[in-house]
């Protein structure tokens, strides 16, 4: 089954925002699936979409499917996708089966009794669709909604109904999430997961378990004497790699992790070369790097060294590769808490 991210709150909390920067910080192109019918007579509503379209990069891949997602499934496998929202979503589902019509006003089929059994039928539907598309595949979805239950209660039976029915299924949604994030000005609020919440706005927190085997963070004390230990253990002696060394950096601008591998390798006259024999450029004291590396986090820095460099097998030890897998978690950490990042 997918990883799922359910993300609600009220009009103009943020939520859209959240979801989008969330996607970009989970993958390089992410796609936007859009639930929404743009009417010819709703020049405010269109004038919101455009603004949205505008706010995603070129790196956005859009898809517009406003009942039946699961018919994208080819596209959408293995990748991360935005989808914007249920609400709308539920909504085209409640026109099909008539509880109102495109200008908002009740049908005859919904003028009496017949809302309810409407209602059912759409929930039920649209539930069946939810699961056909986010069981298959091996997809990252997060989810926007709107929060309806909190507003004003609706003062006629159609519309209670369909409040009603929202809730529901945002409650279904939620049962099947991996994260679930309220926005609130803003802010987001994690109501399931883990307490800090992967994403562009949260810093990557270090959890320790409780004795009760449930999660808990570090005292401040823990804190001291973690951080007491990691100074001292950073005077050991250590020999430098005899083939070359990283350097580290965060781009605070672009929200990346940099590194770089250098060559160690010098003859007598001082001269620096690559792993081939190649002779180096230096600007100063420093060889130009044989290699640079840009990624969003510390795991997927490490994989694009230690898994996916050709060299790493040969120039990389196991002491080495600890060290950057460290190194890359202290920097992680760095960038998103907007602190200050010092290679050790």
């Amino acid at each position: 089954m997918s990883t799922i991210y359910l993300v609600t709150g009220g009009a103009r909390s943020g939520k859209s925002g959240y979801a989008q920067h969330l996607c970009e910080y989970l993958s390089p192109k992410p796609i936007y699936l859009a639930t929404s019918k743009v009417f010819d007579n709703d020049e405010d509503f269109a004038k919101r979409v455009l603004k949205h379209q505008e706010e995603r990069g070129e790196e956005w891949t859009t898809i517009e499917e406003h009942l039946e997602p699961s018919k994208h499934l080819e596209k959408l496998k293995g990748q991360v996708v935005m989808v914007d929202c249920l609400t709308l979503w539920l909504t085209n589902w409640m026109m099909k089966e008539g509880l109102f019509s495109l200008d908002g006003t009740k049908t005859e089929e919904t003028a009496d009794s017949g809302v309810q059994d409407a209602s059912e039928r759409a929930l039920k539907k649209i539930e069946q669709e939810f699961d056909k598309l986010t069981e298959p595949w091996n997809c990252t979805f997060v989810f926007v909604t709107n929060e309806l239950g909190s507003g004003t209660h609706p003062h006629d039976h159609t519309s209670r109904k369909f409040v009603d029915a929202q809730g529901w299924f945002a409650q279904y949604v939620a049962k099947r999430s991996k994260y679930v994030i309220h926005m609130v000005c803003g802010c987001p609020n994690v109501l399931k997961g883990p307490p800090s919440a992967p994403g562009p706005f949260s810093p990557t927190l270090s959890l320790a378990v409780s004795n009760s085997g449930g999660l808990a963070s570090p005292t401040i004390d823990e804190a001291n004497r973690a951080d007491m230990l990691n100074h001292y253990l950073s005077k050991r002696d250590i020999a430098m790699d005899p083939k070359g060394y990283f350097k580290l950096k965060i781009d605070t601008e672009k929200n990346v992790i940099q590194a770089s591998y250098h060559s160690c390798i010098i003859n007598e006259k001082g001269d620096f070369f690559d792993l081939d024999g190649n002779r180096l450029h230096c600007h100063g004291k420093s060889p130009e790097p044989i290699k640079v590396w840009s990624a969003r986090t510390a795991k997927e820095l490490t994989m694009q060294v230690l898994e996916h460099w050709e060299m790493a097998a040969k120039v990389v030890s196991v002491g080495h590769g600890s060290y950057l897998g460290r190194e890359a978690q202290k920097a992680e950490t760095a960038l998103y808490s907007g602190k200050t990042y010092r290679q050790d």
